[in-house]
């Protein structure tokens, strides 16, 4: 191994080798536990996409596997080794390059979605391609590489280091001439990498659609029950009325409501600069409040979008009359406002009150997804969750014609460095100290287990599948038998993310 690091550091730079215990071990974690995890041999940070294939070239050389890792915050141990491993961090893979007149950008793999919309925003435009909530610390390579519930067509094409060091360049990112504009032009290679959860490359460049910003309209809806929400939400998705649909339980929606000073003032002034009215501002953080006191059963949060406003605001006012006609009340819209004017936030990925917190999900046809909430209310009480500290909330989303459910588990429990890095300095302090709990995390790993198979019974498909949820086990025969043929061809000594995809094969 001292060989090995020698070489890297040769060629990348003492800086960008890291080999101590601490480092390593942070690098092959994610926001959860993982019995069989083993920590990195060592972790490198190559710069550019030539960097990182020359890297992979040396790696090869020695037989070492790879393991390659954005900000890590994922929950399905796709970027945690099983076998002692080279991990890929692709932090200073962060560059962007906007091509506004095109609507396209090409981003380095390690880009937040928070420096690319800002990045964007002078050009009043935003990336087609759906980010997530922790798109404050979360890469642009990682959603590639792990799947968002929705399409991925934002995606126009990849710059990929295989295990042996050679690049493959797919969609428009392999086409010869400027501008890089279009992915369909021939098979979609593109696609054959998206979702690997990195078994297949290192995705070291991304090339995205661009979208303008749109005009936009809000609504928000409490309901006494889930499956009077669930039934206006599916309404709702089915006549394709709103961009985004949003959905809580009442826990989640306490927890939602649990503003802190510096996110409420932070939340008010993204309002406000959005909006350009601070009393706007004003009235939805107290909005926040008022939703609180009000501690509706299960809420949902709709917006619009349109060329115009008035667009927006009919499709508000189509989805209004479902959501009414469903027995919903209508409520403050300041959730989906402040979710607009901020769509980035972190609190290290724990609960309110500092608790350990980590979800399973399942993405459902808009219809078998009534009946599957209804089957996993009717599970909880046989998990005895409450019994050991326990507790369970819903988020449920849609971007299309779909319906994510994500059942997510709070329990208290000593926190892992990933979590206490993400922390402010005030909330490392409160809950940094607290002592581990291991029977929770236990019962949480077979609660998730059970949860998910229900969510498979009623025909839910996942993204991040990890070395979590199964994927050739779901395929036909034939599907399974190519998707072995592709790991072979493109990583024939099975050094790329050994186990993260195929969950049956070893290194």
């Amino acid at each position: 191994m001292s060989g090995l690091a020698a070489a890297l550091r040769e060629l990348l730079g003492e800086a960008h080798v890291a080999t101590d215990a601490a480092a390593c071990a942070l690098a092959a974690s994610d926001l959860f536990e993982w019995p069989d995890a083993a920590p990195a041999l060592l972790v490198i940070r190559p710069g550019s996409t030539e960097e990182c294939a020359a890297a992979l070239r040396i790696v090869a050389q020695h037989g070492a596997p790879v393991v390659p890792r954005g900000a890590g915050l994922s929950y399905t141990a796709g970027v945690v080794p099983t076998t002692p491993a080279v991990v890929v961090d692709t932090a200073r893979l962060d560059a962007i390059r906007i091509d506004a007149a095109n609507l396209t950008a090409i981003v380095g793999a390690g880009t937040t979605w928070q420096k690319l919309a800002e990045a964007l925003a002078p050009h009043g435009l935003r990336a087609a391609q759906a980010s997530p909530i922790s798109g404050a610390a979360s890469t642009v390579g990682g959603v590639a590489a792990q799947n968002l519930p929705g399409s991925m067509d934002g995606i126009l094409g990849l710059a990929v280091v295989l295990a042996d060091g050679s690049v493959a360049r797919t969609g428009a990112l392999a086409m010869r001439e400027e501008p890089r504009f279009w992915r369909n032009m021939g098979p979609d290679l593109t696609g054959l990498f998206l979702g690997d959860c990195g078994a297949f490359g290192v995705k070291t460049e991304i090339a995205l659609r661009l979208t303008a910003e749109r005009e936009a309209a809000f609504a928000s809806f409490a309901f006494e029950d889930g499956a009077a929400m669930m039934g206006a939400l599916v309404s709702i998705a089915q006549k394709g009325l709103v961009a985004r649909a949003l959905a809580m339980d009442p826990v989640r929606g306490r927890s939602a409501t649990k503003v802190e000073a510096g996110e409420a003032l932070r939340t008010a002034a993204a309002v406000a600069a959005r909006a350009g009215s601070v009393m706007q501002a004003m009235r939805d953080v107290a909005g926040l409040a008022r939703a609180k006191l009000a501690d509706p059963a299960w809420t949902l949060h709709l917006t619009a979008e349109g060329v115009t406003i008035a667009a927006a605001e009919a499709g508000i006012t189509a989805a209004r009359a479902i959501a009414l006609a469903a027995g919903g009340r209508e409520t403050d819209a300041a959730i989906p406002r402040a979710l607009r004017a901020r769509p980035y936030s972190i609190r290290g990925f724990v609960g309110p009150d500092g608790e350990r917190w980590v979800p399973v999900h399942g993405m459902l046809p808009l219809g078998t997804a009534q009946a599957c909430l209804a089957a996993l209310e009717a599970r909880l009480p046989s998990l005895h969750l409450a019994e050991h500290g326990i507790s369970v909330s819903h988020i449920i989303s849609s971007l299309g014609a779909y319906v994510t459910i994500e059942p997510m588990f709070y329990w208290r429990d000593a926190l892992d460095p990933l979590h206490l890095q993400h922390l402010s300095d005030k909330n490392r302090a409160r809950f940094g100290a607290f002592p581990a709990n291991p029977t929770a995390r236990a019962i949480v790993r077979d609660a998730r287990k059970a949860l998910a198979a229900v969510m498979d019974a009623h025909g839910a498909v996942h993204a991040q599948i990890g070395r979590h949820y199964a994927l050739a086990e779901r395929m036909t025969p034939e599907g399974a038998a190519l998707l072995r043929q592709v790991k072979a061809m493109l990583d024939p000594h099975r050094r790329m993310n050994p186990g993260a995809l195929l969950r049956e094969e070893t290194p």
